[in-house]
């Protein structure tokens, strides 16, 4: 780690960041949470296909920043109000159909605490080992999932990570997790029954549209864009040729230190700004405390700290394709990423493996 700021000093230079506005925040959340309901006006009142489909993507939009908005608010950075936190991660939460204990459990419990570790994550790759042990159609699955197309990122995260993690409570779940669950599920369904039941009686309603055209743009479509905007924003944070992955629980304090295993994608201030600045996504994790709408400064100054070592990149559909093209297994041995034949695509990653074939 030659010619790297320490942990501590890092975190220290960021820790002024970690200050909430709660005035900004609520006005932050009602204007996404009125663009959502907007974009559903829209689907059942306006005139044509056209502007409903705009609307439903609207919606789903929307939904996926209110998801971020969510994210600071479970982590208490949001708004200097635990109560109020804690009220707008619920309702932020909601139109992806996002379990709020569960959201916690997964994310400050698991992800958190073992960025980039071999756990049950997002995009958590094989080893050629495990890959090589699957069934036809497991591989099949695999292939299917890492393959280069933009379009696979929302089913992928519906099935693999909302529908396993993120909406009800599952066995493997600690006791007092899936306690805790199990009312915020009750709720999902309850919301999820009747806004269906609206949605499917709005031509008692509205002379624009039909039971399953509402059902579709109202509920289906704007779900779709959600998890497919969230999917490719959490594949991108932590997936990358420069970016290790680790077998088990990662050395903070070394390879596995958060500024390393987390990607900085570098987009206009404007558009960042849209996405609530989610891409500042090194900085979170140095310093989760830090509120969404401080981390663009917060990512300047670590990209400062950290010079060269900081995985700082713009975004381009070019660099999507990269990704995917490269990174499909991961040499947990020799810290590199490879392709389902086993060839590196990658040089080596972790600082400590590199040391040793240089010195062996």
């Amino acid at each position: 780690m030659d010619a790297l700021a320490s942990v501590s000093d890092i975190r220290k230079a960021l820790a002024g960041y970690a200050v909430p506005d709660t005035r900004r925040g609520v006005m932050l959340f009602l204007l996404d949470l009125a663009l959502f309901l907007a974009g559903i006006a829209t689907v059942l009142f306006a005139p044509g296909w056209g502007l409903q489909v705009l609307g439903s993507l609207v919606a789903g939009l929307k939904g996926a920043t209110l998801s971020t908005i969510g994210h600071d608010a479970a982590h208490n950075s949001f708004t200097r109000s635990r109560r109020l936190n804690t009220l707008i991660a619920v309702v932020s939460l909601l139109p992806g159909l996002f379990n709020y204990k569960l959201w916690v459990y997964n994310h400050h419990a698991i992800h958190h605490a073992s960025t980039n570790g071999k756990h049950r994550d997002a995009y958590t790759p094989l080893s050629k080992e495990e890959y090589d042990a699957l069934s036809p159609l497991g591989k099949l699955r695999e292939r299917f999932f890492r393959a280069p197309s933009l379009l696979l990122f929302g089913p992928y995260f519906i099935l693999e990570r909302w529908w396993s993690d993120k909406f009800f409570p599952r066995r493997h779940m600690p006791a007092q997790v899936q306690r805790a669950a199990w009312p915020y599920f009750g709720l999902l369904v309850g919301l999820l029954v009747s806004y269906s039941a609206l949605l499917l009686c709005a031509p008692l309603y509205s002379s624009q549209t039909t039971s399953l055209r509402a059902l579709f743009l109202g509920l289906i479509l704007p779900f779709f864009v959600l998890h497919s905007v969230f999917s490719l924003s959490v594949y991108l944070m932590h997936t990358h040729p420069r970016v290790p992955w680790f077998k088990g629980r990662p050395d903070i304090n070394g390879d596995g230190r958060q500024e390393l295993v987390t990607v900085h994608l570098n987009l206009p201030r404007w558009s960042s700004a849209l996405m609530h600045n989610v891409f500042n996504h090194a900085a979170h994790h140095v310093h989760p405390a830090i509120p969404c709408y401080r981390l663009r400064e917060a990512q300047t100054k670590l990209n400062e700290m950290l010079g060269p070592h900081a995985v700082s990149v713009p975004f381009s559909l070019s660099l999507v394709r990269d990704i995917q093209r490269r990174c499909k297994l991961y040499d947990y041995e020799n810290h590199r990423w490879i392709d389902f034949e086993g060839r590196p695509t990658t040089e080596v990653l972790a600082f400590s493996v590199r040391r040793e074939q240089l010195t062996s």
